[in-house]
This record gives C-alpha cells, structure tokens and sequence, in this order.
C-alpha cells in the first residue's frame, strides 16, 4: 500500500530526505528486516540504524532465552556489555525470549516502526535447513515462515507505487555458522530476496553483500562528480538543436556594450561562454584539444570582461571553459556497454523493467542525434534572479518534453507485449535524469562462491586486492578474511573458535595457532596466492611469518564479540542496507573487511 508521509514525519525525517527524498523514504518504510540470530551486537546496532530512520517493519529471530537474574548462559546469552539492546538479566526479563526484549528494546527508539519476533522450536540451524532431527511434529521453516507471514510484515510492497518506490523483505544473518549462511544464501536467492551476512571476531569484522538476483541494478547512483549538462557546445554551433536556450543567449548578450555595471557583471557565464564558441568559430574554426589553444580560449574570455578581478561571471566563464568545448555529457562508454547485456536489444514479454527502458534509451538515442533526454538541472551561477529562473525554466520545460518523448518510446514497447503503464512514470523519471550514470554491480551469491570452483578470473581479480589498501601490509584487510575464513573452517571442524585452549600452556597455544596456520595456507592455496617462506625485506609480500602473527591474533580473539566493532560494522552494514532497500547510491560488490587492530577497511570484490 502507499505510504504517504505526514508532516510530522516529513519534519522528523527531514535531514535524511534530503539524502535520499521521498521515493527512498517511502522504500523504506515499506520495506522490512528479518533479522537471524541477535547473539552479538552487530545485528541489532545494523537495526537500530534502520529502525531511527523509518524502516517499515522488522523481525527478530532468536533462540536465547533469559535466565535468572545474575545468571549468564553463553549458549543462549551474551555478556550485557557485548550487546546494548539485551539488557542484563532481571527480575522482569527472566524465562523471556531474547528476540522478545531485543525486539521491544528497539522498537522504543522509534514507535512508527512495527516490530516483531519469532521463536523456533529447533535450533537456528535446523529453523533455517528445516531439517529438524527426530521431531515429532512438522517444524516451520524459515523459507515457509516467510511466505506465511510477507503479508503480516507490514507495510511491505512489492510492486512499485506511484512515487516508484518499492519494498523489500531484507535477510539478515548475524554471527551463524558457515554452513548456516550458505544455507541463507541459497534461500534467499530461491525467494528473490536479498541479504546481509554480517561476521565479528574480536577486532574484525566481515559483511557479504548479496542481491536478490545476480545483479544490483542502480537508477539512482547519486554519483559524487555529477556533471551539469548545460548543451553549451552543440547549441552554440548549431542553435537548432535547442533554439529556445540559443534565443536566450542572444538576448542576454544584445547590447553588451551599453551595460550598466551590475547587468554586465550579471550576465549568467553559459551566455557568455556560447558567444565566445561562436566567435572562436567563426575566426579559427573547430577547437582542438590542445593546451595553448584552450589557454588562447580563456584569454578570449577574460578581454571580453571589463574588469575581470571584479566580475565573478567572467570567472566563472574561464573556470567552466572546458564546458563550451568539450564534447556534451552524451552516454558514456560504461552505460552503452549495458546496452550488450542479455535481454537489451530483443525484448520478450517478461523483459524487466531495467532492459526495457535500455532499450527505449537506445531507441531514442537513433532518434535525438545520438544525445540523451536532457536532466534539466543546472548550477548556480552569478546571475540577477529574473535571469536565473528564467534560464531555469528553459531547460526545466526541454527537460520535460524530452521526458515525454522517451515515455512515448517506452509505452509503445510496453503496449507490444500488453504491458500499458507497466513502469510508473516516476521510476521512468528517475531513469532519464540518471543516464550518465546507471550502473549494474554484479552479485555473485555467497552459496556460489563457496560452492563452486574459483576461476582464473577470480584468482587474478583476488590477487590485486591484496594490497589495497595499502598501508602496512600485515594489516591488509585480504590477509585478515583469510585468517576469518580459516577460523570458520576451524569451528566446522573441531566446533569451537581457535584459542579455547590457550590458557592450558604454550604446547595447547602452539597447537592451536599451527592447525589455524595450515588451514590459512590451504586457503592461500585454493585462492591461487603463492607464499613465501620467509618476510621480504625489500617489498611485502605473503609469507609464513605474517600468516603466523595473523593466526596466534585469531586464536587470542577466541570468537570474543566487541560492541564498538560490532557498532562500527553494524553502521556500515545499515548503510548497505538503504541503498539495497532505495535503490539509491552504489552498494559494495561482495565483501566488506574492517581491520580494527589499524582502523582500516577493504572491499573484496566478486
């Protein structure tokens, strides 16, 4: 259902709208987080960041039961210190479930928010499997507790609104076994969900990334170096291609010379740039690229001010000359390389939605010279306001009728397949504003990349995030996922974290840190990354000694689950989440490493 915001939520969300607007505010709230295990802090500090901001629901699924005041269990409870959200025992807190007071603790940060839980009658992992050994009674399993109770977690949508925002139903699997998040994995992928796994050991932590599909297709990358398409060059050279803005420009420059101060110093810099392309033009013909000839160009500019120290919008015409020369925003190569993926240029009746507005794109392209629906934004600027607004509105009404030429393109492919008013017009919109800059980040599940044999491609691709980043190299982010996945390994084996015995002498320690030694070697191994015997001295390099530090630092943390790492990750966990839940911002491919012994991070990519 629509989610409308009132203006009390308007006023209490303003600062976040401002992020990422109402469409992905209305995301949000109609989205909901399933969150399994709450053991450590990293999950509930990853929901505390969505439930402040408006997330529409969530679940918490828990096993732990609370014991009696002053009494801890470390199979069903964590120490109070290692998790904020789960009070300490008490009087009113006894024989109640985890997931309950955690679920009530959070939902008082923000009473909007509906939140809920479930307790299993198995074990998480059998919950998760449904492979319940010797019961007696059919169990509920996670896959079918979903589709029993999607429509109980409100106000979850799943088709676009108006406004074309979407809901989703986000997994999150907090500190579980290995085989327990390949599980997650592959039902996630089976429902067409997506989901985090997040992981904390001691001072490191680790968050996988997957999409509800092999992709995460990105309409509104909000990229950092957003570039104003101002049609400066095409139309000063031909102003038929967009006479309204070419007619403006001759207007604000038509008796330049009989100026007063403040009207000459107020002439907005995209006029004054098109008669400098157009006298460049017409005495020495077509700009090249190069350096004298563009410096030549911004002395043309400067003589054409009266006392440029003085006149901001001369500076500002020599500071954006490049714009009056350079070839027009136009595709770039990464977005026309979308238009080869499968599905693009022959559509079907199942199409999504992404490919079919790829292929209008193109569509219009053949149609507009090759240029694509103008955004219609454009930057501040020295200017008068009646000479501001009224430039505004020029390219604010090109904007909407290219907007309403696209759409036609896009209706009329929708109509083939019997589609009409298939794509909201908000979401087709958003994807016209954004050309420059769709993106797609490949998916790769988790249940894949443990499943399935690593290729050269991902070798290589691992081999040159070794060093990134680079600062010390016993610190990079890689050595210490290494050292993370050999640990799992080492509980799949043995079922304890390494380093229980390490207070019963140096011969149980050493033993401990050469069997987690060998297992990151063999992991080195299967990642196709050689190791050397002895530390380099003239360049790093992986070698035995640092494999060793890494190994006796894993077994020192013994599995030990620290708030202010689990803080940290569950921050950058949540923001994942938004931009997974909005459709906004580009999310990480695959895997995220936080170092918390150097306070430093890495994303290995898939």
């Amino acid at each position: 259902m629509p989610v409308s915001l009132l203006p009390a939520s308007t006023n209490k969300y303003d600062r976040q709208l401002r992020l990422w607007g109402a469409s992905g505010q209305e995301s949000l709230a109609l989205s909901h987080a399933l969150l399994i295990g709450s053991s450590s802090s990293c999950g509930t500090e990853l929901l505390k960041n969505l439930v402040l901001p408006g997330l529409g629901g969530f679940t918490v699924i828990d096993t732990g039961v609370y014991p009696k005041e002053g009494e801890y269990s470390n199979s069903t409870m964590t120490i109070p210190s290692s998790n904020f959200f789960a009070p300490p025992p008490s009087s009113s807190t006894e024989g109640k479930s985890k997931a309950e007071v955690i679920s009530k603790t959070l939902n008082e940060l923000n009473p909007e928010v509906v939140g809920g839980y479930h307790v299993p009658s198995c074990s998480i992992s059998e919950f998760i499997t449904n492979k319940v050994e010797g019961a007696s009674t059919p169990q509920t399993s996670l896959t079918e507790f979903i589709k029993q109770n999607s429509n109980l977690m409100y106000p979850l949508s799943s088709s676009p609104t108006a406004t074309g925002a979407t809901g989703t139903i986000l997994i999150i699997g907090n500190d579980l076994s290995s085989s327990d998040f390949l599980s997650l994995s592959k039902i996630s992928l089976s429902l067409s969900l997506p989901c985090l796994l997040v992981r904390t050991y001691g001072l490191i932590g680790s968050l996988r990334l997957q999409s509800s599909t092999s992709e995460f297709t990105i309409l509104q990358p909000r990229p950092e170096n957003f570039k104003w398409d101002l049609r400066l060059n095409s139309t000063s050279l031909n102003p038929s291609t967009f006479p309204e803005l070419a007619e403006y420009f001759d207007k604000k420059m038509q008796g330049k010379e009989d100026m007063d101060v403040q009207q000459h110093s107020h002439i907005p810099y995209p006029c004054i740039l098109s008669k400098a392309v157009r006298e460049w033009q017409a005495s020495k013909g077509k700009m090249s690229s190069s350096f004298d000839e563009k410096a030549e160009f911004k002395e043309l500019i400067k003589k054409e001010s009266r006392n440029y120290n003085d006149e901001l919008n001369y500076q500002e015409a020599v500071e954006k000359a490049y714009t009056a020369y350079a070839k027009e925003v136009g595709v770039p190569g990464e977005v026309r390389d979308l238009f080869e993926r499968e599905g693009v240029k022959v559509l079907t009746p199942t199409s999504s939605i992404f490919n079919i507005l790829l292929n209008s794109l193109m569509t219009y392209l053949e149609k507009n010279n090759d240029l694509p629906p103008l955004n219609g934004s454009i930057p501040d600027m020295t200017s008068d306001t009646d000479g501001y607004v009224e430039l505004q509105k020029i390219y604010q009404e090109r904007s909407l009728n290219d907007l309403k030429g696209f759409t036609e393109i896009v209706e009329e492919k929708l109509k083939v397949f019997g589609r009409e008013g298939g794509i909201p017009d908000a979401t087709v919109a958003t994807f016209v504003k954004n050309v420059p800059y769709l993106t797609v980040v490949p998916s790769k599940s988790y249940y894949d990349e443990m499943t399935e044999p690593l290729s050269e491609e991902d070798k290589e691709a691992l081999m040159e995030q070794i060093w990134d980043p680079y600062e010390a190299f016993e610190h990079s982010p890689f050595l210490w996922w290494i050292g993370l996945k050999a640990c799992e390994g080492y509980w799949m084996e043995v079922g304890n974290w390494p380093g229980k015995n390490y207070e019963k002498g140096a011969e149980a320690k050493k033993a401990e840190v050469d069997k987690l030694t060998s297992m990151m070697l063999a992991l080195f191994q299967k990642y196709g990354v050689d190791v050397a015997d002895m530390e380099a001295e003239d360049e790093p390099s992986v070698s035995k000694p640092i494999i060793a530090k890494i190994a006796e630092e894993m077994c020192r943390f013994n599995g030990a689950e620290m708030h202010n790492v689990g803080s940290v990750l569950g921050g950058v966990a949540s923001q994942e989440a938004i931009k997974v839940i909005t459709g906004q911002y580009v999310p990480i491919n695959n895997t995220y490493i936080f170092n918390g012994i150097a306070g430093c991070a890495g994303v290995l990519r898939g």
